[in-house]
């Protein structure tokens, strides 16, 4: 689950910030909305040309950023086994870094390009994104692996690995006689029983036992002269019975449990790594994500209200159901930005620039949002 911060940008006018407008305004008098201030630094502003070239940029890559949040937060989730776990983000909590956000200028200077610090911000992202497909996999790998030899010991006795079951008591192996072991429906025993000595010529008399049962199967152990063992089987599938492929070492046992145990330890100590990154990563994700949207407003708000920098972004968050309420509120403070732009017909062409005429729905303001993860109990 995720709320939908609105950010909203506009000039400051007549010697008062647009912000403390909203504030007043829509948050005091009229209760319909949080509203924050959402500091930037002192941006290069560039080109008209790089304006544009990064705001469409960052259009494209904010879609992408959001969605590796969302799948960190997941897998976060995931190995916490936790549907509401959401990780800190420099050490507060998450709504407490959005409202409270200062641009971290050791990740990412504001004295460089706006392209620039939108090309670091995506590079770190995409390092995340490939570090946790490398971690993802190992551990699948490592869970697989562990699986399989977990349902040796699982299912039917039909389908579990009979080195589980078969102790060497259980087993004749000489020169001229071999163990077959037989599966079948268990209430078949009584007739298995008294027929199995003649399903061929050379099975040794009284030698069937019974090694396990389960609700449905029962397993028994046969010994049969090595010449009669292929007519030992056909006569096993007439009836029904199951032989089970199955040659016993004595150290398969051992052997299993001892990597089962090995890979155990190993999913358990990948796992705890495993967390421990996704939780870092989730902040790391986040803050560039947030970073991402302060650099969008930035250049956007240039765009539409042009030089010199004059301009407040605020962080707004919806109570209740008064969204409706709110957009009409903010269309009537800021209804006269809208210029030409707002008075264009939808058959009329309007040339595309972010932050002006990009986004489906036009507002004489610059506006887009901020997804912010919630718990599920929230």
């Amino acid at each position: 689950m995720t709320s939908k911060w609105w950010v909203v940008s506009a000039p400051n006018e007549g010697g008062r910030s647009s912000f403390a407008s909203i504030k007043d305004s829509l948050e005091a008098k009229l209760g319909l909305c949080n509203a924050h201030l959402l500091q930037l630094p002192e941006f290069r502003v560039g080109t008209l040309d790089s304006l544009i070239s990064v705001a469409d940029a960052i259009t494209r890559d904010e879609k992408n950023l959001e969605s590796t949040v969302d799948r960190v937060l997941r897998q976060y989730r995931d190995l916490t086994v936790s549907s509401s776990a959401i990780p800190t983000v420099d050490g507060v909590d998450i709504i407490e870094y959005v409202t409270d956000f200062e641009w971290d200028e050791a990740k990412f200077a504001s004295s460089d390009s706006l392209s620039d610090i939108r090309k670091t911000i995506m590079e770190q992202v995409f390092r995340m994104e490939d570090d946790m497909k490398i971690r993802l996999n190992d551990f699948t790998s490592t869970k697989q692996a562990l699986t399989t030899i977990e349902r040796r010991s699982q299912g039917t006795l039909m389908t579990r690995h009979l080195s589980t079951i078969v102790e060497a008591e259980h087993v004749v192996e000489s020169e001229h006689i071999t163990t077959l072991f037989v599966v079948f429906a268990s209430y078949n025993e009584p007739e298995f029983l008294s027929t199995y000595e003649q399903l061929a010529n050379l099975v040794v008399p009284r030698s069937a036992k019974k090694i396990s049962t389960d609700n449905e199967y029962s397993l028994f152990a046969v010994n049969v002269f090595k010449k009669s063992v292929e007519d030992f089987k056909t006569a096993c599938r007439e009836k029904r019975y199951t032989v089970r492929d199955f040659v016993f070492d004595p150290t398969a046992k051992s052997r299993s449990a001892e990597e089962e145990d090995r890979l155990k330890d190993e999913a358990q100590t990948q796992q705890a790594t495993f967390t421990k990154w996704a939780e870092t990563a989730f902040a790391e994700t986040f803050i560039a994500m947030v970073h991402l949207k302060a650099l969008r407003a930035f250049a956007e708000s240039v765009l539409r209200y042009g030089l010199p920098v004059n301009f407040d972004v605020s962080l707004i968050l919806p109570k209740g159901k008064a969204d409706s309420r709110l957009r009409s509120s903010l269309n009537e403070m800021f209804g006269h930005l809208g210029g030409s732009w707002a008075a264009a017909g939808d058959s009329e062409e309007v040339t595309n620039i972010p932050g002006i005429t990009g986004d489906k729905d036009f507002y004489p303001y610059v506006y887009f949002e901020l997804p912010i993860p919630q718990s599920s109990r929230s």
